[in-house]
This record gives C-alpha cells, structure tokens and sequence, in this order.
C-alpha cells in the first residue's frame, strides 16, 4: 500500500464522516494535520470511534481486493461472474438417434403416421451445490496506537502495513490451504469411485505398452523410483499428452456420472506435483534438441496436494490422506467412513468445471469494547468449495496396483479379463479398502463382487 492509496483512504473517511469534501493532499505530510484535528477537535471528537471504525473498514476492504492480486490462486479460483452462484447445474442429454422415415411414406404397411405426435423429451439432470464454508480471523485494534500514528506520515504508514500484513498472510495461508484440499478432495473421489478410465496408473501403463520396461523397472525398489527414469518419463509424458486428447473427443469414459463430456484444451485443467515438473526438465527435456516437439504445457506445478509435512519429503507431499466429502458426515463411532490414502499422485487433469472454488465473499464487523478501550474487528470470508465427478477427471499415479474395472455378472467379469472362473482367479484381485493398507486381497472362497471396483497387482500381469 502506497501513500497515494492511503491518502486516499483518509480522504474518503474523513468526508464521510464530518460530512464535508476534507482537501487532503496526496503528499502525507498532510495526515500529521488530519490526525492533530481529529485527536484534538471538539466539536466532533466524540465521533471518533466512528471515525476508527470506518477507517479500519475501508481498509479491510483495500487489503481484500489486493489479497485476491497478491494471492497465487490455484486454477480452480473462479471468480462469481464466471460461475455465478453456481447452485444448481443442469444437463441435457439429447435422444437417441432414430432412423430416417422419409423413404417408408411408400410402404403404407410399414409406416405409421402417428408416429410424427409421439413427444420424444431430452433427459434433463440437475445438481444443486448449496453448501459455502466459512471462516472468520479475529484482530484487536488499539485506539491509542490509531491516536498516535497520527503523529507522522512514516507512523501511519506503518500502523497500516501492521494490520495489512497480519490479516494477508493469515488469509493466504487459510484460502489456499482450502483451494488444495478442493483438489484433493478430487482425487480422493476418484479413488473411491474406482472407475479405471479416471485412475492412470503410469507405471502399470509404461509395464503394459513398453517390452523394454519391465527389465528397466527391475532396477528400481518401488515404485517412486521411476520418476528420474529417463525411460519412463518420456512415456509418461506421451500418456498425459494423450489423455488431454481423449477427454476432448466426446465420451462417457472419464467421468462418474454416464454423461457424454468434452473438455476442450480451454476447458482443461492440469495440475502436476513439482517433483514430476522437475524430473521433466531434468532427465527429459535437457536432453532433447526440439522440446517443441515433446514438451507439456499449460499446467500448474504444485509443490503437495495437502501438506508438506515436517520435513517436506516426496512422501508427504505427493500423498492424499482425507475422508472424502461423498461419505457425508460422521455417524457413528468409531468413524466407518472410507479414508482414501495414497500416496505417489503425480498429477490430475479435470475439466473446469469438476473442481473450482467461487463465489469468495468477505466481510468485515466491529465491536467496540470500551473498558480496554480497543476495537474487535471480524474479518469473515466464505465461499463455496465445489466438486463435481460427473466431469471428466483423469488422475495420474504410480503404484502396484491397477485399476481394473467394476462387473455386474461374474460372466461379464471373465470376458473382460480372460480369468478362467471367480473361485479360480479371484485371489488375483482386491479390493480398495483405504487406510494405510488401501488394497486388501480377496481369497476367491467369496462369492463374487458384483459392482465392486476390482484392482490387481502389476506382479500378476
């Protein structure tokens, strides 16, 4: 905050308060007079209080506008005149396609005219995001430091950037800790959802399309590993190249909901974890002449998904570890609902519209606590923290276990994987349990799992 901003400030309230149009000079040479006048004036001294309360409210509202330029928002911050309330969003699926009738008006026995009144309607959905979070800090002001600062242009400008910066760097931490927990939230519904389309396992991917890989792969522990792999990079990045692709053709393959999506490349939204970004630069594009050929662009680098922990390490901060918002509130005790934890997420590529954060209001309410003589100031901020599955996602991870799809029949089941029978196979595959331990093995003694998401082991490829 400048000086010229301050003057105005004081501009503004002064006016507004003595009810005349104050000629402050941009210079703040002139506060030192301002501040004597009000300190010390009878005739509306006792409007003083007024005059603090103002004061601080106009500046909470210049700090709110600049913490929106200041903060670096994740690319899921949308503002409320591009998402508008978004409490309701609706779809229209068109009909299905019907045959062409024109050439059967010459067959009186096979046309039927009344066909024409026959109502065919579009199938309309609807969902409703009705919920906003909110937060309040809390900060006491002193009247007679605000007296005081009064007393020199360098004091005021000082008392000003005391309360700026206490309430920005609280709000930054604060709504940007809520914008990473909206993505993670994401992808921990992914996880949950098991729909194998959404879940990019690179490594089972790169062992699957590459011959070579397997051999290189022996080198490494766990999975990790490959991330400096010059090998596996390149595939990796071809994969997400790919993927970016997919969802812009029309499809009901990455989303939960059965919806044909497209997401066009201005529609896309790719997050990737600093360690993939810089694994990239380091061990694939430095040794490349014509990254233009090669390089992803249009992507955010994230340094975690929801912490760093203590120590900031690669297991941390690649790591989801979170209830998802789909299992509601906690019923019961101990909590039954479903902790998604994994660890080695790279990367998610979503539509726009599956994860933002909009609608972000803020307020500021006082109260004056005369026995102390200070000022209690609230500044609350709420906005409405949005998912939606039904939009394409794909999220990109490297683990041990692929996923493979949910079967209605047992039959269904055997075609897909070419397994001889459940009592046989079944063993091969778990199940996504959560918790530390998020895979647990079915026995094959089990009747068989109808719509259960089924993964296996990349050891029994």
């Amino acid at each position: 905050m400048n000086y010229k901003q301050i003057g105005l400030i004081l501009n503004d309230v002064f006016a507004e308060e003595i009810g005349e149009n104050a000629q402050v000079a941009e210079d703040l040479s002139n506060i030192v007079e301002v501040g004597q006048t009000i300190t010390a004036a009878s005739t509306w001294g006792d409007q003083f209080e007024n005059y603090v309360k103002k004061l601080i409210d106009r500046v909470g509202k210049v700090i709110f506008r600049e913490n929106k330029m200041a903060l670096q928002h994740l690319p899921i911050f949308k503002d409320s005149w591009e998402f508008g309330s978004i409490a309701e969003k609706i779809r229209v699926e068109a009909p299905p396609t019907i045959e062409d009738q024109t050439f059967e008006v010459w067959d009186i026995n096979s046309y039927d005219p009344s066909d024409i009144f026959t109502p065919v309607l579009p199938e309309v959905s609807a969902k409703f995001f009705n919920n906003s979070t909110t937060f309040a800090i809390k900060i006491t002001i002193p009247k007679r430091q605000v007296k005081s600062a009064f007393t020199s242009a360098s004091e005021m400008s000082r008392f000003i950037s005391l309360i700026e910066n206490s309430i920005k760097q609280k709000l930054a931490i604060d709504l940007l800790a809520l914008e990473y927990r909206t993505e993670a939230n994401l992808i921990a519904e992914k996880f949950k959802s098991g729909n194998p389309n959404s879940l990019c396992n690179l490594l089972y991917e790169w062992l699957r399309d590459v011959p070579q890989a397997a051999s290189v792969y022996a080198n490494y522990s766990n999975p990790k590993d490959v991330i400096t792999d010059p090998y596996f990079l390149r595939y990796a990045n071809m994969r997400i190249g790919m993927y970016r692709d997919f969802i812009k053709k029309p499809s009901v393959l990455y989303a939960d909901g059965g919806y044909i999506n497209t997401s066009a490349d201005s529609e896309q939204t790719l997050l990737l974890l600093t360690d993939f970004d810089k694994a990239l630069d380091t061990w694939l594009y430095s040794m490349n002449r014509h990254n233009d050929f090669v390089e992803l662009d249009g992507y955010t680098a994230v340094t975690y998904w929801m912490s760093g922990g203590t120590d900031d390490s690669y297991d941390v901060r690649s790591s989801i570890k979170a209830i998802p918002a789909s299992e509601g509130k906690q019923q019961a005790t101990p909590d039954p609902r479903l902790v998604v934890e994994m660890s080695d997420v790279l990367g998610v590529l979503h539509d726009y519209r599956a994860s933002a954060v909009t609608c972000e209001h803020h307020d500021v309410e006082s109260i004056n606590v005369p026995n102390n003589r200070t000022i209690n100031y609230w500044y609350f901020a709420d906005a409405n923290y949005i998912n939606d599955t039904d939009e394409n996602v794909v999220v990109f991870y490297l683990s041990e276990y692929y996923a493979i799809g949910s079967f209605a029949t047992e039959a269904e089941f055997i075609t897909a994987t070419g397994a001889t029978d459940w009592a046989t196979d079944g063993s091969k595959y778990s199940y996504f349990s959560g918790g530390s331990t998020p895979y647990t093995a079915y026995t094959g003694s089990e009747s068989f799992p109808a719509n259960v998401p089924l993964y296996a082991n990349i050891a029994n490829m």
